[in-house]
């Protein structure tokens, strides 16, 4: 085993499951399996489709660790998530509702314009707003 896949292993916490074969590995397993091979690449850009859904409040914590180390290293990681305290962990931010773009800016930008004390909640205030010019075009 190369080093890189042992860390990788061990950041998804599936070291112990590596002889196993992955047809009998469970659903949050296949995922954590995804992510590890996804973080032992050398690739500059990583594009992750909700990295930590299903995964234990310990473990995800340590993944987050890993992206940041990654990025902190040069790394380039997109992450789509519907889970906006995971958003509040990226340095930018771009907000998608139905289709069209909201807002982007760093987690603390945000909540600054929309004054409220998470991205969720600018999330929402920005829908809203969204929503109510489109009504008004309509008119």
């Amino acid at each position: 085993m190369t080093e890189k896949l042992e860390k990788a292993a061990l950041t998804v916490n599936l070291t112990s499951h590596l002889k196993q074969s992955v047809a009998n590995y469970s659903g949050g397993m296949q995922r954590r399996l995804s992510l590890a091979i996804a973080l032992q690449t050398d690739a500059p850009i990583l594009l992750l489709d909700e990295p930590t859904v299903g995964i234990d409040p310990e473990l995800r914590q340590e993944i987050w660790e890993e992206l940041r180390n990654q990025a902190d290293q040069g790394k380039t990681i997109l992450i789509t998530t519907h889970v906006m305290d995971e958003a509040e962990r990226c340095d930018i931010v771009l907000m998608l509702r139905n289709g069209k773009f909201i807002d982007e800016g760093s987690p603390k930008e945000i909540k600054e314009k929309y004054q409220v004390d998470s991205v969720e909640e600018a999330f929402i205030v920005a829908g809203k707003t969204l929503e109510m010019k489109a009504k008004e075009v309509v008119r």
